[in-house]
C-alpha cells in the first residue's frame, strides 16, 4: 500500500529534470520613447522572422524566438549554448494594445507600439480677443 502512495505522489510532482526543461534567454533589450510611440529594439541572433512570436494579451506583451542550431560535428568542449528566446513586457495605460507593429533585420527585432491618444503630448492654440 505504502509503495502505490509513493508512485501516486511521484506522478503528480511537477518536477522535471533540469536537462529536459526548455531553457530561455532573455534577449538583451534597449527601450526607447518618442512622442508618437515606445520603441522595443531586442537582439535575438539566430532566429529568423518566421520563429517569432509576439502577443499581446491583456496588459501583457510576450514575445518568443526559436533558435535554430547549427550542426557543425559532435561538439567536444562548448561554451557558448543557443536556445530560444523569451521575454515579457507589461503594457501601461500610456501605450495602445491594438497598434503594435514588428520589424525584424540580421537577428534584431524592433517592436513599435503606439501611445495612447491620451498619452501624446499636444499643442494648444492660444485664442486671440
Amino acid at each position: 500500500m505504502a509503495t502505490e502512495q509513493r508512485t501516486m505522489n511521484e506522478q503528480e510532482t511537477p518536477a522535471v529534470r533540469r536537462a529536459e526543461q526548455t531553457r530561455y534567454f532573455q534577449p538583451a533589450t534597449d527601450i526607447a520613447e518618442t512622442e508618437e510611440a515606445v520603441v522595443l529594439t531586442l537582439d535575438m541572433p539566430g532566429v529568423a522572422k518566421e520563429d517569432v512570436d509576439v502577443t499581446v494579451d491583456k496588459d501583457m506583451l510576450t514575445i518568443i524566438g526559436r533558435a535554430h542550431p547549427e550542426e557543425t560535428g559532435e561538439p567536444v568542449y562548448r561554451e557558448t549554448y543557443v536556445g530560444d528566446y523569451r521575454r515579457q513586457f507589461t503594457l501601461t495605460a500610456d501605450v495602445d494594445a491594438q497598434d503594435v507593429s514588428a520589424s525584424m533585420s540580421d537577428g534584431v527585432l524592433t517592436l513599435r507600439v503606439g501611445k495612447a491618444k491620451e498619452a501624446k503630448p499636444r499643442k494648444i492654440q492660444i485664442a486671440a480677443k
